[in-house]
């Protein structure tokens, strides 16, 4: 067996990974940018090479055999080891003068980091290029899609160095226009009468309206949905209905006023990063950087404890942030 397993190429074992981790043919097809039958091939050529079932195929998707738990085992350390080859490697060609590739959730990379990242870029002479993609969905840095990532969701590698870098709280929103219009909610069963902006990415699951109000009033409640962050406060703004928005939105400057219904939901920011990519001095330096963007004593809305929008609103006074988010929206 272990010498049919080396002669398994790379390529088998990376769609093997992925239709594991997935549970789906179609959907591992997608990620890899190939077809379902090419998809499908593969795994059985990688079958035959080894000479056991390593998926039974079934109706609403794929599930591992026994044989296939214990190979995927194998085969993650198998990722991992050409991971670090291509990441050294690249980390060796980039380490003088190459860009520092950021990936970040939307929102978080458009409303808040750009700003800070062009005081960065002024700040160090304008030396470093910075790649920033604004990701919707978690990004793999160990398949070197990013040097950096910023996320919502706990990296579960545990190959990657990971942190928390604070705290994202998300607040009901709605615009005067809106509020004119329909009305305020004073509670979360006033909502049932409400139209609804739903954001929805592979990092945030969208509000499950359906467990609260039933499906069918769930489904009537949401008037329109999104995956982009921009597109959501933009609907938001221009009075398409009430929508979570992280609770400096006010601040950004769209006409919205916030809706008390005594509730907050608070998610995580993580960061996540390949070992070796802290062997960069720049990318060290760059880590700080971010780690200062969401340093909550300094944006204590980033902290654990919520915070209304009208006290984060204040901050923004200061001298620091009163000029923040000035062009990007006409203040109201």
């Amino acid at each position: 067996m272990e010498h049919q397993w080396r002669n398994a190429d790379w390529n088998s074992i990376r769609v093997f990974l992925a239709v594991a981790r997935l549970y789906s043919f179609r959907k591992a097809a997608d990620e890899l940018g190939i077809s379902v039958n090419t998809a499908r091939r593969t795994i059985s050529r990688l079958e035959d090479q080894l000479g056991y079932p390593l998926l039974y195929r079934e109706s609403e998707g794929a599930r591992l055999t026994d044989e296939g738990r214990r190979v995927v085992l194998a085969a993650r350390e198998v990722e991992s080891s050409v991971s670090d080859m291509w990441r050294v490697a690249a980390l060796a060609e980039r380490e003088a003068s190459g860009p520092i590739r950021l990936a970040i959730t939307e929102g978080l990379g458009s409303f808040w980091l750009t700003p800070r990242i062009v005081d960065y870029i002024n700040e160090t002479g304008g030396q470093n290029r910075v790649e920033l993609q604004c990701a919707m969905r978690s990004v793999d840095v160990l398949r070197m899609e990013a040097d950096i990532s910023v996320q919502l969701e706990r990296p579960n590698r545990p190959e990657l160095t990971v942190k928390r870098l604070g705290y994202l709280h998300l607040k009901p929103f709605a615009s005067p226009s809106y509020l004119e219009k329909f009305g305020r909610p004073k509670n979360v069963a006033d909502m049932v009468n409400h139209r609804v902006v739903e954001q929805q990415t592979d990092q945030l699951r969208g509000y499950e309206l359906d467990k609260i109000f039933g499906a069918n009033i769930a489904d009537r409640m949401v008037r329109l949905k999104t995956n982009f962050s921009s597109a959501h406060y933009w609907a938001i703004v221009k009075g398409a209905g009430i929508g979570l928005m992280p609770s400096y939105a006010k601040a950004i400057g769209g006409a919205v006023e916030h809706i008390d219904l005594g509730f907050d939901f608070r998610v995580d920011i993580w960061l996540a990063t390949h070992p070796e990519v802290t062997k960069s001095a720049r990318h060290r330096v760059f880590i700080d950087f971010l780690t200062d963007s969401f340093d909550e004593r300094k944006y204590p809305w980033f902290g654990p404890d919520s915070l209304s929008p009208e006290e984060i609103e204040a901050q923004f006074s200061r001298q620091d942030l009163k000029a923040y988010f000035e062009g990007f929206t006409a203040r109201p």
